[in-house]
């Protein structure tokens, strides 16, 4: 297994939820830590979780990813901080309701800005230090809907469905550098955001911490080996 103490890497949507179990993981394994999430004050809070688990240095920086320009202003703090970021977390995003008979075509640019823009222009911004060490791993946080389609949520599954396009052409893309790109499609997870299904059931959902878990395997495994796509199914249906 591949050591990842001392690296440094940025997780998005890191205030709660999947993306911070997987600041926790990465905190335990000695990673130091850039997080971001629109919220200074949970922020700080998962700092010092990750403190407490072990990180060996954190820092957070508060932004809307769903506006590009704080995408940008993002990279170039962490940058001018002197940041070097061997694992970019792209986890950030929203769900919304909508198809081709209803739906907020407004709300939908909204999302595809979270979901699909930013990962794309984040990864823009850190691929090419990468590609100059010949080292870095890059995790996309998709989802299910990525590789079906969904009756009542049809844009945010074409989020997803472009999130994984992006994910696997990189891993093509960067291959030949050493550098891991991998996708983790987790169905229903017990967050805020599933909370608000109606009838679901979060006790028979994904734990947080089970996506964790699979972004471990992206960082630690060898550098000969990398995990492209990795799905996560429920044991048992989320609605009765």
């Amino acid at each position: 297994m591949t050591k990842i103490e001392g690296q440094a890497a940025l997780v998005t949507g890191a205030s709660r939820g999947i993306g911070r179990a997987i600041a926790g993981a990465l905190a335990e394994r000695g990673c130091s830590l850039v997080l971001t999430a629109r919220s200074a004050e949970r922020l700080e809070e998962v700092e010092d979780e990750c403190r407490r688990l072990g990180a060996t240095a954190t820092a957070s920086y508060p932004a809307d990813l769903s506006e590009p320009h704080e995408v940008d202003r993002l990279a170039q703090d962490v940058k001018d901080a002197g940041w070097i970021i061997d694992v970019l977390v792209n986890n950030a995003g929203r769900g919304t309701t909508g198809n081709a008979a209803e739906g907020d075509p407004g709300d939908w640019d909204r999302m595809l800005a979270l979901n699909l823009h930013a990962p794309m222009r984040l990864t823009r911004q850190f691929a090419p230090a990468m590609v100059e060490r010949e080292r870095g791993t890059i995790i996309n946080i998709g989802s299910v809907a990525a590789i079906e389609g969904m009756t009542t949520s049809g844009a945010y599954a074409a989020s997803k469905h472009g999130l994984r396009g992006w994910s696997l052409s990189c891993y093509r893309n960067l291959r030949g550098y050493g550098i891991k790109v991998s996708l983790i499609n987790p169905g229903f997870v017990a967050t805020d955001l599933t909370h608000r299904a109606k009838g679901a059931r979060q006790d028979r959902m994904i734990r947080a911490e089970d996506v964790a878990s699979a972004a471990m395997l992206a960082v630690t495994t060898s550098p000969m080996c990398c995990p492209e796509e990795i799905t996560l199914r429920l044991t048992r249906y989320a609605y009765d």
